[in-house]
């Protein structure tokens, strides 16, 4: 039975289901909380595509004296990096001597996880981590490495789980790939 769905005139696979999803939450959870047990970290969610990865890892690290805050930074049209990282939500909070990891959706080039941890490290946090749900090695234009990452991934274009097709498929409890995808 052919289980592909069409986002937007582009067809795409499955790749990462629900159940590999979660396993991998969980062990980058465990991670987590092993490294800031008896701490009171906080998260910071990046808007749009990491609100699901967000959600379910912070649960998942189960620390109850943390908190969470959001960004939005963009550098994506479409299916293609635009290779411009824009601030369209900073960050408010006072994050001098915090514990702070950010959770982003997926680390492509490196760019927007670069312009992140230079924006908030000058702000004297503690400690800085980043975690993602998806890193593309191969795509890195910076060789940024994230502190926790689930799943290294080809540079494929993919939806679901939070991440996107101009505003759609966000929703998708699992992962798919474009199969026609050429980067």
């Amino acid at each position: 039975m052919d289980k592909s769905i069409t986002v937007n005139g582009l067809r795409f696979s499955p790749y990462l289901d629900r159940e590999q999803i979660a396993a991998e939450v969980k062990r980058v959870a465990s991670e987590i909380r092993r490294d800031l047990e008896g701490r009171r970290p906080l998260f910071i969610c990046v808007l749009t595509g990491a609100f699901m990865f967000a959600a379910d890892l912070i649960r998942e690290v189960g620390i109850t004296d943390s908190s969470v805050a959001f960004v939005r930074y963009s550098s994506y049209e479409g299916t293609q990096t635009t290779g411009e990282v824009k601030q369209l939500m900073g960050l408010k909070e006072d994050i001098e001597g915090r514990d702070v990891v950010i959770i982003e959706d997926i680390v492509d080039t490196g760019l927007t996880a670069c312009k992140m941890m230079e924006d908030l490290g000058a702000r004297k946090p503690a400690s800085l981590r980043f975690a993602t749900l998806l890193h593309k090695k191969e795509s890195s234009r910076t060789g940024f490495v994230p502190d926790y990452v689930a799943f290294t991934i080809p540079s494929d274009f993919i939806i679901g789980y939070g991440l996107d097709l101009d505003g759609s498929a966000r929703n998708l409890p699992d992962i798919y790939v474009h199969e026609d995808y050429d980067n």
